[in-house]
């Protein structure tokens, strides 16, 4: 018994002493576990998966800690709320005061007057593959670009490229990263925190407007279990959950549900509940692959470009264009109700011909791109925008967001806050602040305040970059403690 417990205890301690997936070279495919399984041995995948499951406190972590980067957002200067936290700045574990909250100034920015609890109806649209080609050299003014979508761009209270952290799939990390304000930055690559964690508690936009008195419905046209949906949405806080067993019988374009079907369903959400809603569609119709022949004449696009000329792409830029049609439905049934309603939308990823796409248009591979390259397959377009009837009801409540152009998704929902008016945490009032010495943050690297890229773990060269580096370094703290702090019930 004695030797088998020391075996256990040496072994555990070898096992805790080296990361299996980094040292071992191991990589579990999470379309194809059990092809992974078989091609690297049973034994190393699962204690890789394994060590994921258990993620190590960012340095300096502890209550403590936390407490004091989150003390000075104690309360939202906007509505007068308590955010829920310390009273005052506790020292850290090094016995700092506050020497882990970000170098953005003492507090959030100034907004204008709050909007009352009983707000707006709230529609949260993460569009499936939704992106502007047109972005890509050689490719500026050309038939790529979806032209509605920028006119309502325009017209709106935040609006810009967003920094997404997948590219041609991954659907559900971006939906983590916005619903969560946490970012895969902090996590590492191959990581899907839908499929490896309980996220039961944890704090989201879900369980932020439940809290508020909110309804709150999830949508998305495809299996419930697709990325544990079925689970997830439930531990996030969604009263419903429409898959696509509710939606049978909807449109479809490309053989997948038209967006404006989902966008029917999202009001109709709206009309069944008693109050304000909060709808988070998850739309399918853009989803790849890009060579299907589905798309019916009538709908063809052809690229009018002279850089690129492929039938993939045109495949694409026809359900972007049917994408922008479903889009001006939506807003004009939007601005013909009294009802006022904020929309925040944006794009998932970039297809999977991105890096196809990089190298025609750059002209050179991906592997020889800068990170500021890099990031060019990682952007898709965003905005926050009201309707007539919420302007007419709120009016100066709501606030335009001039520095929002260049974004990140785990920022997005505090913009979202604070575009509005709607009461903020401590979390929500911490981002606002975050975001001004880290203004966009990805698995890649980081943008600092100067507008310069930088890889994770770069050295330190410029004022910009070091107050960045501190941001990162508070927001890890305060990211584990959101996700994790409660292991027994994770």
């Amino acid at each position: 018994m004695l030797a088998a417990a020391l075996l256990v205890c040496l072994g555990t301690m070898q096992y805790q002493a080296i990361d299996i997936k980094s040292d071992c070279d191991v990589t579990v495919d999470v379309w194809d576990v059990r092809g992974s399984y078989a091609t690297q041995g049973t034994a190393l995948c699962f204690l890789s998966r394994a060590q994921e499951l258990t993620p190590k406190p960012p340095e300096g972590y502890s209550a403590e800690a936390v407490d004091a980067i989150l003390a000075p957002f104690a309360e939202d200067p906007l509505t007068g709320t308590d955010g829920t936290v310390a009273e005052s700045p506790s020292p850290d574990a090094t016995g700092n005061q506050n020497s882990a909250a970000p170098t953005t100034g003492d507090a959030a920015p100034e907004q204008p007057e709050a909007l009352p609890y009983d707000g707006p109806n709230v529609i949260a649209i993460m569009n499936e593959t939704f992106s502007d080609l047109s972005e890509y050299p050689g490719l500026e003014g050309t038939n790529a670009a979806p032209t509605f979508f920028h006119e309502v761009a325009d017209d709106s209270l935040a609006a810009g490229d967003v920094y997404v952290s997948a590219m041609g799939g991954g659907t559900c990390n971006s939906e983590f990263e916005f619903l969560t304000g946490a970012s895969m930055g902090n996590m590492g690559g191959g990581v899907y925190p839908y499929v490896l964690y309980d996220l039961e508690g944890v704090d989201n936009l879900a369980s932020y407007f439940r809290g508020l008195g909110y309804g709150t419905h999830a949508i998305h046209p495809a299996e419930a279990a697709n990325w544990r949906r079925d689970r997830i949405y439930e531990q996030l806080g969604f009263d419903t959950f429409d898959d696509i067993t509710t939606m049978e019988d909807a449109d479809t374009f490309r053989d997948l549900v038209t967006d404006r079907a989902t966008y029917e369903r999202v009001l109709e959400k709206i009309d069944e509940g008693e109050g304000p809603q909060f709808v988070f569609d998850v739309t399918i119709q853009n989803h790849g692959g890009y060579d299907t022949g589905l798309v019916p004449a009538a709908d063809a696009v052809h690229l009018e470009s002279d850089e690129v000329e492929n039938p993939e792409v045109d495949e694409f830029l026809a359900a972007i264009r049917r994408s922008d049609e479903d889009l001006r439905w939506l807003v004009e049934e939007l601005n013909a109700r009294d009802e006022p309603t904020i929309v925040v939308f944006f794009g998932d990823h970039q297809p999977g011909f991105a890096d196809w796409l990089f190298e025609e248009t750059f002209g050179k591979p991906v592997e020889e791109a800068d990170l500021e390259e890099v990031q060019a397959r990682y952007r898709t377009p965003y905005f926050i925008w009201a309707n007539a009837a919420a302007r007419g009801k709120y009016g100066d409540a709501l606030a335009r967001i001039e520095n929002a152009d260049v974004t990140s998704l785990n920022y997005l929902s505090s913009l979202l806050l604070d575009a509005t008016g709607l009461p903020r945490d401590s979390r929500a009032l911490y981002r606002s602040a975050l975001r001004q010495a880290l203004p966009a943050v990805n698995l890649n690297g980081y943008r600092d305040a100067e507008g310069t890229w930088h890889w994770f773990g770069e050295t330190v060269e410029t004022d910009a970059q070091q107050k960045a580096e501190d941001a990162l370094k508070s927001y890890a703290i305060v990211q584990y403690d959101q996700l994790f702090k409660d292991r027994s019930n994770r």
